[in-house]
């Protein structure tokens, strides 16, 4: 097992595991993170990033799910799915040290 000594995997409350999604389509939504996670487990909250001048998705999002199995079992059914015309990328979110 790998060590993930001085990673931070949780979000920024601590309230959950904070999955990165990756190569979502330009109109992509919540309702769609939502179907793709929710049959893994618990999923507290989901985010897609939007464009603020086209309010189209940016290409990713975000999934916090409870529990760390599920979140895991997630990633690793999810990743390299293909939703439409795209293979998603599915990992953990790792934090940036002092990004404002």
């Amino acid at each position: 097992m790998t060590s993930l000594a001085g990673v931070n995997l949780t979000g920024p409350t601590g309230a959950g595991w904070c999955i990165f999604v990756y190569n979502l389509s330009p109109e992509a939504d919540e309702s769609v993170l939502w179907q793709l996670f929710g049959p893994f487990g618990a999923v507290t909250n989901v985010k897609v990033i939007r464009d603020f001048t086209t309010n189209k998705c940016k290409g990713f999002g975000f999934v916090t799910m409870t529990n760390y199995d599920e979140a895991a079992m997630a990633i690793a059914s999810l990743n390299g799915y293909r939703l439409g015309d795209r293979v998603l990328q599915v990992s953990f979110k790792t934090s940036k040290q002092h990004k404002a």
